[in-house]
C-alpha cells in the first residue's frame, strides 16, 4: 500500500477532481496517514496511487451535481465550460429538426462525434439515428457518483472518437442503504415545469461482506414551452428591420408550367417543366390574419409567422433503471456486472405542414400516380386571383398556390429512445498484476411516430387541386373540407433505427522494471468489437409521400467488425519527473490507424506541478455517416442570393461511403500551483488540429459560394429553368480541417474556515478559446471564435452545426456550509460575440451581442433526521435573453436556444431522505 502525502492529496482533490473544496483546507493543513488503494483515472489504463497525473482531468463531484440543480445529464453537462453547444445538440434546439430527441456533448466545440462518453471507463453505444454521438440523457443521473472530464485527446488510450476529450461517468458501486429523492420546479413565465423522483438502494459492503448490489431508478417529466409563451420568442420578425424570419404562407400564387411534350410512350405526363415563377399572394393588411399570417411592415406584405407554434422546450418523459453487482470470488478475483436501461420519450410540436410546388416536386409518388406535384387553382375557381393574374400577364391561366394545412392540425411527432448498456466480467490481481476482462453490450433503439399534422401529400393534392370549394387565402376551410383535409393525415410509425455494439476487452497492468528514479509501470490490452445498424422506415416514409419528411427513405442494414491492441507505460525519468507513453493500433474494414501519446509530469517542489502532453488521434466515420441512404429534406429558412426568394428549400441529406477517417494532433501544457494556504490555481493551454473533417456544409454558405461562381460549390445547387432552387446537396463530406486552441483556468480558494461563521469556498472554472479556424474543402478559412458569419455575411459552418464558439466562458461559485445549513451562489458568464447582419442592411455589417450572465441561488438544510431539504432559483434575476438574429439551423427566433434556457427564472425544491 501507499501513503498519500499532503501535496499529492491536495492536488488530487483540487485539480484532478476536487470533490469538495471544504476538504481542501484539511488536505493542505495536515498529513493523511490513511493508506490508499491504487485507482484508475480517466486517460490512463494504469492504476496508481498519485492520481494527479500529467493530463488535465476535471471532476464534477456528487456535491457539485446536487448544487447544479440539474434534473438530467444533459443539463448537468452545461455547467462544464469546456463543453460547447457547437457541434452538439439538445432537445430544445432540435425542435422542427430530425434530431429524434438526441442530447449530446461537444468538448472544445469539435462536435459530439469527437467527444468520447464512457460509463465506468467503458464505451456506450451511439444514438441509432445519428450514429456519431451518445445520448447523454440515457445515463441515469441518480446512479452517478461523480464525473471525470479529460480535457485532452486520448485516442492513444481509447481509440476512435476521443479527439476532443473524454467524459467518464462514474456510478455508485458500493452503496449501502436507501435514498429517496423528489424534485419539482416551476418557471416564472409558465410552462416547462419539471418533476422528478428517484430511488437509490444498496445491499452489502464489498470489503466486509464480499458482495454489493446497488440499484437506482428515476422517472421525470418536463412540460413544454411554446414560442407564444415568451414575448422575446413569439415573433419571427420585428418591424424595425433588425431580424427577419418567416415560413411558407397560404396563398402565394405561381405560374403553372406543365410538360406538354409526349414521353416515349406517347403520353403527355402530368409533370412540370419548372415549379413556376411567383406572382405574389394578393393579401392585404386587412385580410392577412384571416389567412393565418401576419403583416410585415418592413416588406409591406403578408407572411406566415411560425414562431408562436415552435417548441422552445419539448415535452419529455424519462425513465432509467441502473445497477451494479459485485462479488468477491476470492481475495484476488471479482465478478462484476453493471449496466442500465433507459427510456426517453420526446414529443415535438411544430406549425402546420406547408405545401408548395417546390416541396411537392421531390415526392416520387406523384409520378407513379401521374399527378401534377402542385396544388392547382383553376380559372373557374371563385377564389382565382383574376386581378393578380392579369397584372402579371397570366390572366385566365391555371396557377399553382402554396398552402399551409391548418385544418390538418399542428405537426406532432413523438420520439421514443430505448438505450441499454451491460458490462459483465472479471477483474482482480494475478501474481501482483491487475487485470480486467469484460464483455460489453450496447443498444440504441429509436422510433419516431407521427401523431398529427403530417399529411399524405398525393391525397391532399388530389383533394385540393382544381377544387372550387378550396379557398387558398383562408386559414380554415369549410367544416366539410376541413374534415377531409384532416382525414389525409398519416398517423403511425415513421422510422425505427437500431444500433447495437458488442465488444470484448481485456487488459493487464502492473510493475515492469525498477529504475533508479522509481518503478516502470505498464498496461497492455486488446479489444474486439462488432457493430450492427438497422434502419427501418415505414412503408409511408419509403414512399416519400408524407409531408415534412422529404424524399423517400429506404431501409438500411449494415455491420462491421473492428479490433485494437494498445500499450502504455509510466516511466520515472529522474526524481519528480515521469513520462506516460501510450500507443494504440485500431483496425476497421477499410482503414487502420496507429496513434501515440506522450505525457510528462514534473513536480520540482511540493507547491508546483508542471505537466504537458502530445498525441495523435483519429476518428473512423460511423456506420450512419458512411451508409445512410441519401434523402431529400428541407433546409432552415434562408434567402436565395440569386432570386432573393426567402424560405425553406429542398436539401439532400445522407451518408457518403467514400469518407476517410478524421486525423488529429493535440498538445497541452499546464501549471498547478499552491501560492498560499487554501488557494490553488491550475492553468492549462491546449491545442487541437483535426484534418479530413467529416461535416456537412451550411446550405446558406453553399448557396453563397455557388452564386459567386466558386466551382467547388456550383455543382451542389440545382435550379429549374426559371432559376428556382430545386435542391441543395448537403451530404457528409471530408471538408478541410479545424484548428482550435485556448486556455483552461481552475481556481479554488478556501476563503474561510470558521466554527463561528462556517466554511466559505470560492471556485472559478473557465475556458478561453483563442482560435477556432475551420478550413473548407476549397481552402476558405472561417475564423469562428465569437462570430456567426464571415466577412461576406455567410453563416459559419461551425455555427450552422450547433452554437457559438465563445471567446470566454466561466462559472464562478461561492458556497457556504455551517452546521446543518448550506448555501451557494453561482454566476454563469459568457463573453460577447458578433452576430449576423440586420435583415434590412444593404451591406453585411455584423451586429454585436454583449456579454451575458445569470445567477443561480441554492440553499440546503439537513437538520431533520435522515432528511435534506433543498430550495433554489435558477436565473435569479429573471434575465431575459439578448435579441439576436442567429445563423443557426434551428427554428426558434428572437433568442439563441443553444445558450439561453427559455424557462427563465425557475424556482425548485427537492428533498432527499436516507435510511
Amino acid at each position: 500500500m501507499f501513503k498519500e502525502k499532503t501535496l499529492s492529496r491536495a492536488v488530487r482533490v483540487m485539480f484532478a477532481g476536487a470533490v469538495g473544496v471544504g476538504l481542501m483546507g484539511q488536505a493542505l493543513a495536515q498529513e493523511s496517514d490513511k493508506p490508499i488503494a491504487r485507482v484508475e483515472v480517466t486517460g490512463s489504463s494504469i492504476k496508481r496511487a498519485d492520481i494527479e497525473g500529467a493530463l488535465p482531468v476535471q471532476m464534477v463531484s456528487a456535491a457539485d451535481i446536487k448544487r447544479s440543480g440539474a434534473t438530467n445529464t444533459a443539463e448537468l453537462l452545461t455547467t462544464l465550460t469546456a463543453n460547447a453547444m457547437a457541434g452538439a445538440s439538445n432537445q430544445a434546439e432540435g425542435a422542427g429538426l430530425s434530431t429524434y430527441g438526441l442530447s449530446s456533448a461537444s468538448l472544445r466545440g469539435l462536435g459530439s462525434s469527437k467527444t468520447l462518453v464512457l460509463v465506468n471507463g467503458r464505451r456506450l453505444g451511439n444514438y441509432a439515428t445519428d450514429g456519431t454521438a451518445v445520448d447523454v440523457n440515457s445515463i441515469p443521473l441518480a446512479s452517478i457518483d461523480h464525473v471525470e472530464v479529460l480535457k485532452d485527446g486520448a485516442s492513444g488510450v481509447y481509440g476512435s472518437d476521443a479527439i476532443g476529450g473524454v467524459i467518464n461517468f462514474i456510478t455508485r458501486q458500493n452503496y449501502q442503504g436507501v435514498e429517496l429523492n423528489g424534485y419539482t420546479s416551476v418557471s416564472r413565465g409558465g410552462g416547462g415545469q419539471a418533476n422528478k423522483a428517484s430511488i437509490l438502494a444498496g445491499w452489502g459492503d464489498f470489503d466486509a461482506d464480499r458482495y454489493n448490489i446497488t440499484l437506482s431508478a428515476d422517472v421525470s417529466k418536463d412540460k413544454a414551452i411554446f414560442g407564444r409563451q415568451r414575448d422575446y420568442a413569439k415573433n419571427g420578425w420585428n418591424n424595425n428591420g433588425f431580424r427577419d424570419s418567416s415560413a411558407t404562407p397560404s396563398g402565394n400564387y405561381s405560374t403553372f408550367d406543365p410538360v406538354t411534350t409526349a414521353n416515349a410512350g406517347g403520353v403527355i405526363p402530368n409533370a412540370l417543366n419548372s415549379i413556376g415563377t411567383g406572382i405574389g399572394n394578393g393579401l392585404t393588411q386587412a385580410n392577412c390574419a384571416a389567412n393565418g399570417s401576419a403583416w410585415d411592415a418592413n416588406l409591406g406584405t403578408c407572411r406566415f409567422d411560425s414562431s408562436p407554434y415552435v417548441n422552445l422546450v419539448p415535452e419529455a418523459k424519462r425513465a432509467n433503471v441502473g445497477g451494479s453487482f459485485r462479488f468477491k470470488l476470492n481475495d484476488s478475483t471479482e465478478l462484476f456486472m453493471e449496466g442500465f436501461v433507459s427510456r426517453n420519450e420526446t414529443t415535438q410540436h411544430a406549425q402546420a405542414s406547408p405545401y408548395s410546388a417546390s416541396f411537392l416536386s421531390t415526392d416520387p409518388a406523384f409520378a407513379t400516380q401521374n399527378l401534377y406535384p402542385a396544388i392547382v387553382v383553376s380559372p373557374t375557381s371563385p377564389y382565382y386571383p383574376t386581378a393578380l393574374a392579369a397584372a402579371n400577364g397570366v390572366a385566365g391561366q391555371p396557377l399553382t398556390v402554396s398552402y399551409r394545412a391548418f385544418d390538418g392540425g399542428d405537426r406532432i411527432a413523438r420520439d421514443t429512445a430505448i438505450a441499454s448498456h451491460l458490462a459483465l466480467g472479471f477483474r482482480g490481481t494475478v501474481k501482483g498484476y491487475d487485470y480486467d476482462v469484460a464483455y460489453t453490450h450496447n443498444s440504441s433503439d429509436v422510433t419516431e411516430r407521427a401523431i398529427q399534422g403530417y399529411q399524405n401529400q398525393t391525397a391532399l393534392v388530389k383533394l385540393l387541386s382544381n377544387n372550387n370549394a378550396f379557398n387558398p387565402l383562408a386559414q380554415y376551410q369549410s367544416a366539410d373540407l376541413a374534415r377531409q383535409i384532416y382525414g389525409t393525415n398519416y398517423v403511425g410509425p415513421v422510422m425505427n433505427a437500431v444500433l447495437r455494439n458488442d465488444a470484448i476487452n481485456a487488459r493487464i497492468s502492473g510493475d515492469l522494471y525498477q529504475l533508479p528514479a522509481g518503478m516502470v509501470k505498464f498496461a497492455v490490452g486488446a479489444s474486439m468489437s462488432d457493430e450492427n445498424l438497422s434502419v427501418n422506415p415505414s412503408a409511408a416514409y419509403q414512399s416519400g409521400d408524407v409531408s415534412g419528411y422529404g424524399g423517400a427513405q429506404l431501409p438500411l442494414s449494415a455491420s462491421r467488425n473492428s479490433s485494437a491492441v494498445f500499450a502504455e507505460a509510466i516511466v520515472p525519468i529522474v526524481k519528480h519527473l515521469e513520462a506516460d507513453l501510450a500507443v494504440r493500433h485500431d483496425r476497421y474494414p477499410n482503414a487502420s490507424a496507429t496513434n501515440p501519446k506522450v505525457s510528462l509530469r514534473w513536480q520540482p517542489v511540493s507547491q508546483v506541478l508542471l505537466r504537458g502532453s502530445y498525441g495523435k488521434g483519429f476518428r473512423e466515420p460511423s456506420l450512419p455517416e458512411l451508409m445512410n441512404q441519401q434523402t431529400i429534406g428541407t433546409s432552415a429558412n434562408l434567402t436565395d442570393p440569386v432570386t432573393g426568394q426567402f424560405g425553406q428549400f429542398n436539401q439532400t441529406y445522407g451518408g457518403n461511403p467514400n469518407l476517410q477517417p478524421e486525423k488529429s494532433e493535440q498538445s497541452s501544457l499546464g501549471l498547478v500551483v499552491d501560492p498560499v494556504k487554501g488557494l490553488s490555481i491550475a492553468v492549462d493551454w491546449w491545442k487541437i488540429n483535426v484534418n479530413n473533417l467529416v461535416t456537412t456544409l451550411s446550405p446558406s454558405f453553399t448557396l453563397g459560394q455557388a452564386a459567386a461562381g466558386n466551382p467547388a460549390y456550383t455543382g451542389l445547387v440545382t435550379r429549374d429553368s426559371a432559376g428556382n432552387i430545386t435542391n441543395i446537396v448537403g451530404t457528409n463530406i471530408n471538408a478541410g480541417s479545424v484548428k482550435t486552441e485556448g486556455v483552461d483556468l481552475d481556481v479554488r480558494w478556501a476563503l474561510l474556515k470558521s466554527p463561528t461563521y462556517g466554511n466559505f469556498n470560492l471556485r472559478l472554472n473557465g475556458t478561453y478559446t483563442s482560435k477556432y479556424d475551420l478550413t473548407l474543402a476549397d481552402g476558405t478559412v472561417q475564423r469562428s471564435v465569437a462570430a456567426t458569419i464571415d466577412k461576406d455575411g455567410n453563416v459559419l459552418s461551425a455555427v450552422s452545426n450547433g452554437g457559438i464558439i465563445f471567446r470566454w466562458k466561466d462559472q464562478l461559485t461561492l458556497d457556504w456550509k455551517y452546521k446543518k445549513f448550506g448555501a451557494s451562489l453561482t454566476n454563469n458568464f459568457q463573453s460577447g460575440y458578433w452576430d449576423a447582419y440586420r435583415a434590412d442592411a444593404e451591406e453585411p455589417i455584423a451586429q454585436h451581442v454583449g456579454a451575458f450572465s445569470t445567477w443561480d441561488l441554492q440553499g440546503t438544510y439537513s437538520g431533520f433526521k435522515n432528511l435534506t431539504l433543498t430550495a433554489g432559483v435558477k436565473n435569479l434575476f429573471n434575465r431575459k435573453p439578448t435579441e439576436v438574429i442567429t445563423g443557426g439551423s434551428y427554428f426558434q427566433t428572437g433568442y439563441d436556444p443553444t445558450w439561453y434556457d427559455p424557462r427563465g427564472q425557475t424556482g425548485y425544491v427537492s428533498a432527499s431522505y436516507q435510511f
